[in-house]
């Protein structure tokens, strides 16, 4: 009888710690620069940081893939140390790729244009004493993996191809491999995203007489959840 009652309060002991076991990991159905695309309600966010500060609008587009549209007010030329002033719009496509307990993956695609306004210095498309304006398309291609590490908790990677075609003169194609660790924290209530999203790499133009620079993103953003 004794044994049987220490090891009833054994158990209610241990049932709050069971339950939490029992809570799903990560960050759910929804993801603003995590592995998971967005397949229920749609979210803005905005991300601050290098090289520009951008603000999103992201909807589903059904069980496996997502499609946002975003504005930038861009001050780092390609993610380079260079300083011009421009501005971007693209549409992020993204497929989810893998989705478990423990990994999830996601392929992303970001097509758009991109605005920069004259300037008298120099930068990897052009050197000289007269105003350059640069208009250009882009179109990175990348993956995303991560990892739920708690609830609404997810930390990961991603992998990067930049790629971009300056069509005003000189006429330049560039491309560059970017990589860097994330973090992701959601609230419940506001539905809130909290993190750090990060990419380090390389731009490489292909203009004469060009060098690859050292390019990278460090962005803090906040997305919230709609309706």
């Amino acid at each position: 009888m004794r044994l049987k009652s220490l090891a009833l309060v054994v158990l209610l002991a241990l049932a709050p710690f069971s339950s939490l076991a029992q809570e799903a990991k990560g960050l759910g159905d929804w993801s603003v620069v995590g592995a998971q695309v967005n397949t229920g309600k749609a979210y803005e966010d905005v991300q601050v940081g290098w090289p520009n500060v951008n603000f999103g609008y992201t909807f589903s587009m059904g069980k496996s893939s997502d499609l946002g549209i975003r504005f930038g007010l861009l001050y780092g030329l390609g993610g380079t140390t260079l300083t011009q002033f421009g501005l971007g719009l693209w549409a992020p496509i993204r497929f989810q790729l893998v989705r478990g307990s423990g990994f999830n993956m996601l392929l992303h695609v970001d097509p758009g244009v991109q605005l920069y306004f004259g300037s008298s210095t120099c930068n990897f498309y052009y050197c000289g004493t007269t105003s350059n304006t640069i208009f250009g398309f882009q179109a990175p291609v990348g993956i995303v993996g991560g990892f739920p590490v708690a609830r609404n908790v997810e930390v990961g990677f991603g992998l990067d191809l930049n790629m971009a075609l300056n069509v005003t003169t000189p006429v330049t194609f560039v491309i560059g491999p970017w990589a860097g660790p994330y973090v992701e924290y959601h609230l419940d209530n506001p539905n809130l995203a909290l993190g750090l999203n990060t990419r380090f790499g390389v731009a490489i133009p292909t203009s004469s007489g060009s060098s690859a620079l050292f390019a990278f993103q460090v962005q803090a953003f906040v997305g919230y959840r709609l309706f």
